[in-house]
């Protein structure tokens, strides 16, 4: 995977990093945070990837991992936690978006760290978030990248 178009001229850091980790009260796997450091977000190519949900085969495209840059409210994590905090389960941050309002979450859970998944927000309920719309896509970052 490349990024074709960034989100920061510059790599996420380290200070950076280990504020959200504070903030959240876990830490990144290291693919991740290595990513962060690196490209700090940005448009990816190849960016479609497939996955398994509850009705079965389906796909979708990053349209872009989010960044920790300052200024870049459009595509930050601060600004897609704030947005959608209380509709994703504890332990799970968004790191990327598609095209149509849809999440790639990073599970930052000690029970599974550094899981990816998709969130659809067409398959949301209203009484809070639940598993009805979250389907696992790649066991790590380094995994998902790697199907793009």
């Amino acid at each position: 995977m490349q990024i074709i178009r960034r989100l920061s001229e510059t790599g996420a850091t380290e200070e950076s990093i280990q504020a959200l980790e504070r903030e959240l009260g876990l830490p990144f796997p290291a693919d991740y945070r290595n990513f962060l450091a690196t490209d700090n977000g940005g448009e990816p190519r190849p960016s479609g990837f497939m996955f398994e949900s509850n009705g079965g085969p389906s796909d979708s495209a990053v349209r872009y991992f989010l960044t920790l840059a300052p200024g870049a409210s459009g595509y930050s994590i601060s600004e897609f936690r704030r947005r959608y905090n209380d509709r994703v389960p504890p332990g799970f941050m968004p790191i990327a978006c598609d095209s149509f309002g849809n999440l790639v979450l990073i599970d930052l859970r000690p029970s599974s760290p550094g899981s990816i998944y998709f969130w659809d927000h067409e398959k949301e309920r209203v009484d809070g978030p639940t598993w009805d719309n979250i389907s696992l896509v790649a066991p790590s970052f380094t995994a998902f990248v790697q199907i793009l």
